[in-house]
């Protein structure tokens, strides 16, 4: 198995080419509904781990002004092709190049922060965050963690059993006619069991395997200096490319405490599939979901 960095795996032409398409697809729709229910409706927003540009781009056309920030200068050269007039800045977000209340809001979606090894850092930058967002200004963290959990089939399963064919809900569709969700199924143009057989797979590999390996951690810290949730994963682009990186699987509890210590408060936490439905699931299955949302507002 070969380890990377952060940058060298977002260096990679594969993993720009995907995002760089991806980037004109624009927000999901649980995003967008991130943004209408906590965001104001103008101001200068900044975009953590921009990638390409695909919400700086959507949220530019949307009226604000957007700020994008990433470490790989690769995605921003990508991103840079796609729109002259979008404003890119090549830093690390430990380090932000901002001034202090610089910005009404900020955000960070599909899981940038959990490039970070270890919660210090992880600390450090929600609180840089905290320092370059203006007083009472709002954040989103979207947090990515790989798969949903054994528990979420099982709470879907029992509700798609309860619900009759000819009620269930049409799939929620974007602009473009694709799924609401970037990860859709008709992107990979595959069968619906196959599908989800795959991606209980996953849930194996990426949430019950790595929730066992935690347990173990917990009896022997003394083993390794790695942390619950730690993880290394490789696909971050269709298909997977060689190498894998570094990778945090996040407990809500988690967050939410390393934001309040780094001055932010908690105004809402949801999951991707429960916005995308427009449904509200019990609140151990939205913290164990694939796709997290959090919002807070700067203390």
């Amino acid at each position: 198995m070969t380890l990377l960095t952060t940058e060298q795996k977002y260096a990679q032409q594969e993993v720009v080419a995907f995002w760089k398409q991806l980037s004109r697809s624009g927000l999901q729709k649980c995003e967008q509904a991130m943004v209408s229910r906590y965001f104001p409706t103008t101001g200068h927003l900044l975009d953590l781990g921009c990638g390409t540009g695909r919400a700086v781009l959507a949220l530019n056309q949307a009226g604000y002004q957007v700020t994008g920030l990433d470490l790989s200068q690769n995605m921003l050269a990508a991103g840079r092709s796609l729109s002259a007039e979008a404003h890119f800045s090549g830093a690390n977000v430990l380090h932000l190049p901002f001034a202090d209340h610089s910005f009404e809001a900020s955000f960070m979606f599909f899981g940038a922060l959990q490039h970070l090894p270890g919660r210090a850092q992880r600390r450090r930058a929600i609180a840089e965050m905290a320092r370059v967002t203006k007083p009472q200004g709002r954040l989103i963290l979207g947090l990515d963690n790989v798969a949903p959990a054994l528990s979420c089939y099982l709470y879907w399963l029992a509700r798609k059993l309860k619900t009759s064919p000819r009620s269930s809900p049409a799939p929620q569709v974007n602009n473009n006619g694709a799924d609401s969700t970037l990860w859709s199924r008709q992107t990979r143009q595959t069968h619906p069991l196959v599908w989800h057989v795959r991606g209980l797979g996953r849930t194996l590999r990426w949430r019950t395997w790595p929730a066992l390996v935690d347990v173990g951690r917990g009896l022997s810290p003394w083993v390794n200096d790695l942390e619950p949730g730690d993880t290394q994963v490789a696909q971050f682009a269709m298909p997977p490319t060689p190498g894998h990186i570094y990778y945090h699987l996040y407990r809500s509890r988690e967050l939410i405490a390393d934001a309040t210590v780094a001055g932010w408060q908690l105004l809402g936490q949801h999951s991707g599939s429960e916005l995308n439905e427009g449904q509200v699931y019990p609140e151990a299955i939205r913290q164990r979901d694939k796709q997290l949302f959090f919002a807070f507002a700067r203390l």
